[in-house]
């Protein structure tokens, strides 16, 4: 039988972490094949322990590792939709197996059936994003570092750039929960009971296939070799941002005004449309009219206010790219703060301790 051989996922320490498979649509636990990782580390010191995955470690399953993947990418990459495309539309595996037949390409493992020596979309994603998280560095520009300081000060500390490209959030939803991958073999739904037991969330494409903000792992996987090959960078191209970043700060500017100067608006102007407010009680009508707006404000706060939940759901399962123009519109005009700011703190900023006891 074509089954892939196990992979051995070893740290420093010689214990073994299984990554169970990914369940598809049309598969049930028993027709899954299990897979473990192997890292081998080369660089093991204080960078992997903030980084949660071992620097610089490279992933093999015989023949098919992220090496392999990145290479053979390169045959079917001028092929494949744009990432906001594939998101937007989630191609299913067969749809993408068609295109590339079509087009005389060479079909990736990932995306073969079993009985064509293929590898489960769910375990190529978990080799690509270990050996990646060694590899990627985040870009950030100049004005991108600005806004964040300014950001951490005005709000001392609770909130945090927004990141809205589909690549960076995919990685980012990884990391948080590298160290909860269990030490046996499990299930997709144990996996996602190990994760949930962790206190942090579950990635979307770690999701159950019926859940709403679920993407498939194959999606996420083409997305981030996509962004590797710099296929990404249009979505963030000045254009873009800038039409975008006035869309978000006028729909901000917009509820601000209805929902919190317009309550404090309506006491005013009510009492004069009724004849409650004249030159003598003028003062007290003002006062409630800014009592209102006090409420009101209040009320705002907490309604656009991002919190920890958030994340992967107000403006899409990989950000406000994965939804389509409308939809994203409709998501900014709902939650224009949520396009700049965010409660949960980036990856590489948690807590040192923290994240060793997670780790342990």
């Amino acid at each position: 039988t074509n089954i892939l051989s196990r992979i051995n996922f070893v740290k420093m320490n010689e214990k073994q972490y299984i990554i169970g498979n990914d369940n598809s649509k049309n598969e049930t636990p028993e027709q899954a094949i299990p897979t473990t990782v192997t890292l081998t580390s080369e660089d093991y010191g204080a960078a992997t322990i903030r980084a949660k995955v071992s620097p610089r470690a490279s992933l093999t399953s015989e023949d098919y590792g992220a090496a392999t993947i990145r290479a053979e990418f390169k045959s079917y990459q001028s092929i494949l939709p744009k990432p906001h495309k594939l998101l937007q539309q989630q191609h299913s595996p067969e749809t993408l197996r068609a295109m590339l037949s079509d087009s005389k390409v060479e079909i990736p493992r990932f995306l073969k059936n079993e009985y064509e020596d293929g590898i489960k979309p769910h375990h190529a994603l978990c080799c690509m994003l270990l050996d990646d998280t060694a590899r990627y560095v985040p870009k950030e520009t100049a004005g991108e570092l600005f806004f964040s300081w300014m950001i951490k000060a005005f709000s001392l500390g609770l909130l945090q750039r927004q990141r809205n490209l589909p690549a960076e959030i995919i990685r980012e939803q990884f990391n948080r929960v590298a160290h909860a991958i269990p030490s046996d073999l499990v299930t997709p739904e144990d996996l996602r009971k190990n994760i949930r037991s962790s206190g942090r969330p579950i990635p979307n494409f770690f999701l159950d296939p019926e859940n709403d903000k679920q993407f498939p792992p194959h999606i996420a996987m083409l997305v981030v070799l996509l962004d590797g090959e710099e296929e990404s960078d249009y979505m963030g191209h000045i254009i873009y941002t800038t039409a975008w970043f006035l869309l978000s700060f006028v729909a901000l500017i917009l509820r601000l005004v209805l929902e919190v100067i317009g309550g404090a608006g309506a006491i005013w102007g009510g009492s004069e449309v009724f004849y409650l407010r004249n030159a003598e009680n003028a003062e007290q009508c003002r006062a409630a009219s800014i009592a209102v707006g006090v409420f009101c404000f209040i009320r705002f706060v907490v309604l656009n206010a991002p919190q920890h939940e958030d994340e992967g759901d107000i403006l899409g399962p990989a950000g406000p790219w994965s939804l389509r123009v409308p939809a994203r519109m409709r998501a900014v005009a709902n939650h224009p703060f949520h396009y700049f700011v965010r409660a949960r703190r980036p990856f590489k900023s948690l807590d040192k301790k923290h994240d060793l006891s997670l780790s342990k």
